[in-house]
């Protein structure tokens, strides 16, 4: 089984055997990626595939277009975010304005720990998600990567309404896309996304963990006091939840 989580920059994949990782991989989303990933797949012998995307529909056909090439079409299949799984419940009023890597995360963040919790995932895109010891998903915010522009992040955020009047700076956890955009500073860096961390503190218990992920999690310091845990491959936990392979 291949799983693979098309991201921003980089597409990065587990191949499985039952139980057993095999491997990992990434690639990066440069000029020549095609072949770069098509190489990747002939070093692995997957009948099924699983993958969540947050990219336009031009480039998840050209992903598909390739996968298809090794896999049967009919064993590939995508990610979607739900109402309700693995003792998780979703903000959004429409479950599938949730990004799936978002969803991903908090079903894996709930397996890790049982107290409220804050979930980073930094990388080309910053989001923040809280949820209570519950398993309710209290809403977040999203944010230009450390090193993303303005320009580049309505690029990731391709399906958001930048003109919309949600997209304001508050300090209410947004249970929108556009209620979680923060984009009103000049350029992210580590102190608004600690500072951000920091109020919302405030909403969960005192015993509230934080987990980040994200090629810039190194990037972020452990909140004194606070049971603080990096978690490299935390998507790819939550897929195997999702898909029933974790208890």
């Amino acid at each position: 089984m291949l799983l693979l989580d098309a991201g921003n920059s980089t597409i990065k994949g587990q191949w499985w055997q039952g139980p057993a990782l095999q491997s990992s991989f990434s690639c990066r989303l440069e000029n020549g990626w095609q072949s770069r990933f098509e190489k990747r797949l002939g070093d692995i012998d997957a009948g099924h595939c699983h993958y969540s995307s947050g990219q336009p529909d031009e480039f998840e056909s050209e992903l598909l277009g390739i996968l298809h090439q090794v896999i049967q079409p009919g064993n590939i299949h995508k990610f979607v975010p739900l109402k309700c799984s693995h003792g998780v419940r979703n903000a959004y009023q429409a479950p599938g304005g949730l990004g799936a890597d978002r969803w991903l995360c908090l079903l894996a963040a709930r397996h890790l720990v049982a107290q409220d919790v804050i979930i980073v995932d930094a990388g080309s895109a910053i989001t923040v998600d809280l949820m209570n010891s519950k398993g309710q998903h209290l809403g977040g915010a999203i944010l230009p990567g450390f090193n993303t522009s303005l320009e580049r992040f309505k690029q990731i955020l391709h399906r958001a309404d930048f003109n919309h009047p949600d997209i304001s700076k508050n300090d209410e956890p947004g249970c929108s896309t556009e209620a979680c955009i923060q984009i009103d500073y000049e350029s992210t860096d580590e102190a608004i996304v600690e500072q951000l961390i920091g109020r919302w503190y405030q909403r969960l218990a005192s015993d509230a963990a934080l987990i980040v992920t994200g090629g810039d999690a190194n990037r972020l310091r452990q909140p004194r006091d606070r049971q603080f845990r990096v978690v490299p491959d935390l998507v790819f936990e939550g897929m195997r939840l999702q898909m029933g392979q974790r208890q």
